[in-house]
Parts: C-alpha cells; structure tokens; sequence
C-alpha cells in the first residue's frame, strides 16, 4: 500500500467541497435548512411549549414562514411530528457533544484543552509533554517506561514454556482419554 500523502488528500477533499453545488449535503442531497432553524431556535420553540403552544400551532407557525421537509417536489410543510423529531435529535447531538466534551476534559494527555461550552482554556494538564520551546533545557523531562517495563528477569525458559515435546505428549494424552472404551 502506497504511504498517504496528507497534503494532497486535504486539497482533495477541499476541491470537492468546493464543486459541491450550494445547498447541498455531503451525500448530494438538497438542505432544507430546517434542522438548522432548529438548532439555532431549540430554546424558543421549548420555551413557547412552556407558555401554552402546542407543537402543531409552533409546527404551522414555523409552515407559514415556508420551513419545509423534505426536499424538491416532495417538500412539504414541516409537520409536529417532523418538528419534534429534529428537536429529539438535536437534543441528542448535544448531549453527544457535551459528553465528548467531558471525555475530553478528563484526559491527561491532551495538555490544554478548551472548555466545550465556555471556550475558555482549562488549566494546563500535570502530565502534559512540554517542547524545548516552552522549556528551558534544564527544566525539561524526559519520557522513559514503567520501572516493571524495564526490568528484565532473567527466567530459565525451559521452566516457563513447555516444550514441543511436552505439548505434544499432551495433546496425545487427551486423544487418548477421549478414545478411551467407558468399562461395561
């Protein structure tokens, strides 16, 4: 397998981005721009269920203003049902995001990472791997492995390993056993 040539995949996938025709999705399909209206407007259209609205009465609001389903000759005015259906999935996406997020927060090796929601720097990770850039030579560690990685016991082989021998003179132990006549 040829080795991948990162530069030219990234002008690759650029220059397809760029033919792609506007308005359309990664798979060619035409965006409606309703799950983006409900991305942006998710706390209002919650916050007017609050108030009394019912989802159809939000639903044919939304229809009034021309936010569709579906794409082409089949668009239709967006539904309750459809409605609620991207509100689920856009709840989800969050929650998704919010738990990456949080996942990658926890991890120590990523040194300073951004708070998903705040977007403010976290503090710098204890164990994270400084260049000679941002430190000076004399404070700068280096990274070695585990002390139980390093150690080599010097173990007789014959004692740890069965031999060849030894696994044969098993395996013909348990042929035998089971080829073995029950008594009568």
């Amino acid at each position: 397998m040829p080795p991948l040539d990162l530069p030219r995949l990234r002008r690759d996938v650029k220059r397809r981005q760029d033919a792609r025709p506007q308005g359309q999705g990664p798979g060619g399909r035409l965006v409606t721009g309703s799950m983006a209206i409900v991305r942006e407007h998710l706390e209002a259209f919650e916050a007017m269920h609050r108030d009394g609205a019912s989802w159809v009465d939000i639903a044919a609001a939304l229809a009034a203003q021309e936010v569709m389903q579906g794409t082409g000759d089949a668009a239709q005015p967006i539904t309750a049902r459809r409605l609620t259906a991207l509100m689920a999935s856009v709840r989800r996406e969050r929650e998704r995001h919010a738990q990456a997020g949080r996942a990658r927060m926890r991890r120590s090796d990523l040194g300073l990472v951004a708070h998903v929601e705040t977007c403010e720097p976290a503090a710098p990770s204890p164990l994270s791997i400084s260049t000679p850039s941002t430190r000076s030579i004399r404070e700068r560690k280096t990274l070695s492995l585990a002390p139980e990685l390093t150690q080599r016991e010097t173990l007789d082989t014959e004692l740890d390993f069965p031999s060849a021998e030894d696994i044969r003179r098993s395996a013909l132990a348990t042929v035998q056993k089971l080829l073995k006549k029950d008594p009568p």
